[in-house]
């Protein structure tokens, strides 16, 4: 009989409850939830979307598929997994953790491509480094109206026959 057959079989689950742990400490030294709350004043919301980050060649690769929550409020983008894949590192190793004033949005274009069209987000990070993400929304119209980016006039033909929709910032007053 095996000594050290019921250790082995312990071992996975306590290499599990490690990562875990120190994955959520890890959230509350840096000040980032363990669970998010919903704002209360939201201009867009989908809890269920996927993306990308275009930081590196496995942050392409890599993404979330229908475990982002993509919300709009007056003032910022926010983009995060949900509960449980905002833990284990995820977030910090494909990029997917974002807290965007609207005012740090460059850019915001629909993109059409072969397998359905997708919205990608310019922006730059609080450390002024340029970032881009890919989401793959329902409503990526409401979206780019939610974050203050609407197709100009010149681009609405190009949501039916071309690859791309340039958005412009709207200015209030102007």
């Amino acid at each position: 009989m095996d000594r050290f057959g019921d250790i082995r079989a312990i071992s996975p689950i306590a290499w599990i409850l490690f990562w875990t742990m120190a994955s959520l400490i890890n959230r509350k030294i840096q000040g980032k939830p363990i669970f998010y709350s919903r704002p209360s004043s939201l201009r867009f919301r989908q809890w269920n979307a996927s993306g990308n980050s275009h930081r590196s060649w496995y942050t392409r690769l890599g993404g979330a598929n229908g475990c982002l929550v993509v919300q709009v409020t007056e003032s910022e983008l926010d983009i995060h997994p949900f509960v449980p894949f905002n833990w284990f590192f995820l977030p910090e190793v494909y990029g997917l953790e974002h807290r965007i004033p609207l005012g740090q949005i460059s850019s915001a274009a629909i993109v059409k491509k072969f397998l359905g069209r997708r919205v990608e987000v310019e922006f730059t990070t609080k450390g002024r480094v340029p970032e881009k993400v890919s989401l793959f929304l329902r409503r990526p119209e409401e979206f780019l109206a939610a974050i203050g980016h609407l197709p100009g006039p010149e681009d609405r033909n190009v949501l039916k026959k071309g690859p791309a929709i340039t958005a412009e910032p709207i200015h209030p007053g102007a």
